[in-house]
């Protein structure tokens, strides 16, 4: 896996993106997958739903992530890794770092290309530190 970190920052140096955003640009393949989360620290109306759900390892569908995220207003922490229906081996990390960037690693370099047109500040994760899942 190849990875890329988001740094959009708003005009008074808060993270101007959030997991959200990232859901709706990964689109049908991210809300067909299913998710497993971990390492969870969150803000928003659904985020003691969230954190339960982290909390007791349950894989959920990209469908109900798509709904909790939506409600997220801030997202601190977090690692979300999905997974196609019926693989063993996830094809997109996303982790939310302390609030102030998220990194994305895919095996699929259209996606990594995606994120890198449609946010502003993207730089790439260098391959002897990418972790591994």
């Amino acid at each position: 896996m190849h990875g890329v970190t988001i740094l959009d920052h708003t005009d008074d140096n808060f993270l101007a993106v959030n997991l959200i955003d990232i859901l709706y640009l990964l689109g049908a393949p991210a809300q067909e997958s299913e998710w497993d989360i971990s390492g969870l620290e969150c803000l928003g109306s659904k985020a003691d739903e969230l954190h339960q759900i982290a909390d007791d390892s349950v894989r959920i569908s990209g469908a109900i992530l798509f709904e909790l995220a939506a409600q997220l207003t801030q997202v601190i922490d977090g690692v979300f890794v999905g997974y196609k229906q019926g693989k063993q081996k996830p094809w997109i990390i996303v982790r939310a770092v302390d609030s102030s960037a998220y990194d994305v690693e895919s095996s699929s370099e259209e996606v990594l290309a995606s994120i890198r047109q449609n946010f502003q500040e993207v730089v790439d994760i260098p391959s002897a530190i990418a972790p591994l899942v």
